[in-house]
């Protein structure tokens, strides 16, 4: 999940993965981690991972790259985590090259659900996930005012699917991690 922690979505996120037991890797905005720290804490206890998107939700494409990489290291601050995820999946190839020399460890996803987009009913993003989604997929959803109307309804059903077929949710693999 990428944006959080959202006061209005994180709870009955959290409240969802339960049900299935289901572990996910929460890529925290540092500036809602400062907000949340609560939801942090829930997001933890629950046996979640934390990574880090940021402080701002920084576009890498149109940022410098030391302001990019200077609100990563500020975001880590309170997200606690070497493990990143670009905002929108862009940043310039000396951005990579310098988190990855300060010793973060960026993280791409193989499906991105599009959970976010207002403009595409839930049932095509329903009927996408259920196609293209395979084993071992770095599966992106949102925690995010802007994602939860599609979320609501996504999120359980490929949950249980996926589920149902066998499927496991679990955080980011240590392999990856490193």
């Amino acid at each position: 999940f990428d944006d959080g922690p959202s006061i209005h979505n994180t709870s009955w996120i959290l409240q969802v993965l339960k049900q299935y037991n289901a572990k996910a890797t929460f890529f925290c905005l540092g500036k809602n981690s400062v907000e949340y720290p609560h939801l942090m804490n829930d997001m933890i206890a629950a046996g979640h991972l934390i990574g880090n998107h940021g402080m701002q939700h920084l576009n890498g494409l149109k940022t410098n790259t030391s302001t990019y990489v200077n609100d990563v290291e500020t975001a880590a601050k309170h997200t606690s985590s070497k493990l990143f995820r670009p905002p929108y999946g862009k940043l310039k190839i000396k951005q990579f090259n310098q988190l990855k020399k300060a010793g973060y460890k960026t993280v791409f996803w193989s499906f991105l659900t599009y959970d976010f987009d207002p403009k595409i009913p839930v049932e095509k993003l329903i009927l996408q996930a259920k196609k293209k989604i395979v084993a071992g997929d770095i599966i992106v959803l949102h925690d995010s005012e802007k994602a939860m109307e599609n979320l609501r309804s996504l999120l359980p059903v490929l949950l249980r699917y996926f589920t149902e077929k066998g499927f496991q949710f679990k955080v980011i693999p240590e392999e990856l991690r490193v």
